[in-house]
């Protein structure tokens, strides 16, 4: 294993991983997953991939999967625990916290009880917080918006608001063309007409 894993997995012992144990997480490698019915509130780690040595820096992402947009959206069913990158919607704690793709950054003079402190402050006050907000359905149907795609638009229907889903489709349509057979196959299926 290299400097900068052990540095990263230092922060992560430091108190990361106590908070998300705390809270109900599971721990496997550097990823946490919390059942909440049968959908999941993720967190990972990620390390940079030009990390070399005993420098580099990592990220902080956040996942919510909610396993009836999913279906309702014609994903196929996962197995097991899901990635974070299979979650329906995604974010990273930097973001949150700073309003940029924040990364952390370690080499061999930064003080990982320092960059820990500070993980964990930001995963308390925003990246938690963030996860459970967008457990319910109607505050992820509100978060997914803007976005063109089948699981915008199964949110927003499971959330209870047809008509809403129905504009988020003929969006989509709109604004994805190549996609249209797939969003009028949804339509098709769940008696919405364009």
């Amino acid at each position: 294993m290299s400097d900068i894993a052990q540095s990263i997995d230092e922060v992560i012992k430091l108190g990361l991983a106590d908070l998300l144990k705390t809270s109900g997480f599971k721990k496997s490698a550097r990823n946490w997953h919390k059942a909440d019915g049968e959908n999941w509130l993720i967190v990972n780690v990620q390390a940079s991939s030009s990390n070399l040595g005993g420098e580099g820096k990592f990220a902080i992402n956040l996942g919510v999967y909610s396993a009836s947009v999913a279906a309702l959206a014609g994903q196929q069913t996962l197995e097991g625990k899901p990635k974070e990158y299979d979650s329906t919607i995604r974010e990273r704690l930097g973001f949150l916290a700073y309003g940029f793709d924040h990364w952390w950054v370690i080499d061999p003079t930064s003080d990982l009880g320092s960059v820990s402190k500070d993980v964990v402050e930001k995963m308390q006050s925003v990246g938690l917080p963030w996860l459970e907000l967008h457990r319910d359905i109607s505050q992820l149907a509100a978060a997914l918006k803007d976005n063109p795609s089948l699981l915008s638009v199964s949110a927003a229907w499971l959330a209870g608001n047809k008509e809403e889903a129905t504009q988020r489709l003929q969006a989509a349509i709109a604004s994805r063309p190549a996609a249209k057979g797939r969003f009028s196959a949804w339509a098709v299926k769940n008696g919405v007409a364009l």
